[in-house]
């Protein structure tokens, strides 16, 4: 039977380290991985061998823990000896063949050196399997052990039982200690992965420690015999490994953070910086059609300016949609006296009449409907309007008119295409977004039908054919964004893939609107890569309740101006919010706060 001994990582790959007997031999073998999920790497066998040149004879060990000290590895582990268990030191100079240092009597648990580091010219070791402490050593055979433990179990926490070390790391301003919190649930030990920093002047020192833990053991796998193997850095991954049923090797990855190689961010929200001038667009009383509501605006960063197409409502409740700019994206510069764009169809005019002015509508009591939430995308040099078209009767469906960049910019708004119905009748479909470039030759459009975003991947943007929800992106069911999602500015590219503002309410909180980020995939939109866990926006704000329609936040465009995400939303169905954030932080940010994920690891020899 295979015996998996521990983890440990070197020159960008992670070994993977296992003993069996045959016949009467013990062996001991590493497999390599240059991505730490499939060990598919050449296999070595290791050799221990203590001062006299005597091999090891049987390698039954658990948790080989790895560290690097200047020129030379040294490890720790635990020999479950028949008469009382022990922890055992190792040296290699390229991690193949082991030489035995000797046992540290002082130490009967787990534990793991500090890395590359010595405080007053003394090693540091922290161990245990209960609590957490510290210990030194001049010459790593006697040590001499802080008695007072450096950490210990918090009640109402998820590290209110036992703590076992599992790995140390250390760098400039802190040393990195992960440990296991482990807990009984229904006779079975299960586990979750802490995190605490400690100071490198004073080893001793609590820096922080995470609330939440990195990861815990799922439902799903409660039931089931879980252990673990070891933790190790890879190519910025921070790599949870686990032995299940004694069989099998699963792995989960979390992001470090690049900039400070630090978790102590773990546990802070995704959000954006709400503007402390909002609203920056409010009712205009001075003209009928946006005396009452002037929310939900596109965005387009074009000529140096922001460009604002924004839904409003006056005396007639007609929707129809307003023209601002901003040269800095938060200050109004010019805002025009008229709509930039009404209904003229039908199928978008309260009482299905068609109108060739704007006046008109005015002339026949106007009514509930028209133009709502609209987007704007440049493709080339076109600039495509998609929004909701409803006529106050039948079923919302997205619509679609187009402009030219040069007649925009000059607000020839008299050259607007002829809009057209692009989604099927017979049901509410909302939320069209359009894709600035092409992805693989083909144009991608974004729409909802209850409950999910729907992906479409066309030839061109003529819309012969209704879109029909080739893919889709679905809700989360114990997420805040449980219950419906749909997209809200068109996506963005960024090096880290296309990123997508969306809305979303949550069966968690019914009433409510809130915003949330996902980054889609370069060459795959339909693959989300990352997914916000928590609201970027949440309507906590008076203006965000103080409306038509409270605790409503709702975009509908967002730019990228200087390397800084600016997002615009509706507030309470009545005015025009902004929120921003550092682009790189923010995309940063998103990709660590990410849940990691279990997956299996691919070890030939288990399989």
């Amino acid at each position: 039977m295979i015996r998996l001994v521990g983890i440990a990582s070197k020159d960008d790959e992670i070994a993977l380290y296992y003993s069996y007997a045959k016949q009467t031999k013990n062996f001991f073998k590493l497999i390599t991985s240059s991505d730490g999920f499939e060990f598919n790497g050449s296999t070595k066998y290791v050799i221990v061998t203590d001062q006299k040149g005597r091999e090891e004879p049987k390698y039954d060990w658990t948790r080989l823990l790895i560290t690097r000290q200047k020129n030379r590895y040294i490890s720790t582990y635990k020999v479950n000896s028949p008469t009382q268990p022990y922890l055992n030191l190792i040296t290699s100079s390229e991690m193949l063949r082991w030489t035995k240092i000797g046992r540290i009597d002082e130490i009967k648990e787990i534990g793991s050196l500090v890395p590359e580091f010595q405080y007053k010219n003394r090693h540091v070791l922290y161990f245990g399997e209960h609590d957490i402490k510290l210990a030194y050593s001049a010459s790593l055979t006697n040590w001499k052990i802080k008695e007072e433990p450096v950490l210990q179990k918090r009640e109402n926490f998820f590290d209110k039982g036992d703590l076992e070390v599992a790995k140390v790391y250390h760098y400039a301003d802190h040393i990195l200690l992960f440990y296991y919190a482990k807990t009984m649930h229904n006779n079975q030990l299960t586990y979750a992965v802490g995190a605490a920093a400690f100071d490198t002047k004073d080893p001793s020192k609590l820096l922080w420690r995470l609330d939440k833990p990195l990861w815990e053991v799922p439902e799903h796998l409660l039931t089931e015999s879980i252990k673990p193997l070891g933790i190790e850095i890879l190519h910025g991954q921070c790599i949870l490994y686990w032995i299940i049923n004694d069989t099998t090797v699963y792995a989960v990855s979390t992001p470090l953070l690049p900039k400070e190689i630090s978790l102590k961010g773990k546990n802070v929200s995704v959000v954006l910086n709400k503007h402390d001038q909002n609203p920056i667009i409010t009712p205009n009383p001075q003209n009928a059609w946006e005396s009452r509501a002037t929310f939900n605006s596109a965005a387009l960063y074009e000529d140096g300016k922001v460009h604002f197409l924004y839904r409003a409502l006056g005396d007639t409740d007609l929707s129809v949609l307003g023209y601002a700019t901003s040269k800095d994206g938060f200050t109004i510069d010019e805002r025009l006296n008229e709509p930039a764009y009404f209904p003229r169809e039908s199928f978008e005019t309260p009482g299905g009449h068609a109108f060739s002015k704007f006046a008109d509508h005015f002339a026949s009591g106007g009514g509930y409907g028209g133009i709502e939430d609209p987007r704007i995308t440049r493709v080339d040099d076109t600039i495509y309007l998609t929004y909701v078209a409803f006529d106050g009767a039948n079923p919302p469906r997205a619509a679609l008119s187009s402009i030219s960049v040069k007649n925009f910019l000059g607000k020839k708004w008299d050259t607007w295409a002829k809009p057209k119905l692009i989604s099927a009748p017979g049901m509410v479909n909302k939320s069209a977004v359009i894709f600035p470039e092409r992805v693989n030759g083909k144009y991608v459009v974004l729409h909802r039908v209850y409950p999910n975003i729907l992906v479409d991947f066309l030839d061109d943007l003529q819309f012969d054919n209704y879109l029909q929800g080739q893919y889709f992106i679905p809700p989360r069911k114990k997420f805040w964004d449980s219950k419906k999602v749909g997209a809200g500015a068109p996506p963005m590219k960024t090096k880290d893939g296309w990123l997508l503002i969306y809305q979303s309410v949550g069966y968690q909180d019914p009433s409510r609107y809130k915003i949330g980020a996902m980054l889609l995939d370069h060459n795959n939109p339909t693959k989300v890569l990352y997914r916000s866990n928590n609201p970027i926006i949440s309507p906590d704000e008076t203006y965000e309740n103080d409306g038509f329609k409270a605790g409503v936040v709702y975009p509908c465009g967002a730019i990228i101006k200087d390397n800084t995400l600016m997002v615009y939303y509706g507030g309470a169905d009545t005015v025009v919010c902004a929120a921003q954030a550092n682009l790189d932080t923010f995309l940063e940010q998103l990709k660590y706060a990410q849940e990691p994920k279990l997956r299996r690891v691919s070890v030939p020899m288990l399989n």
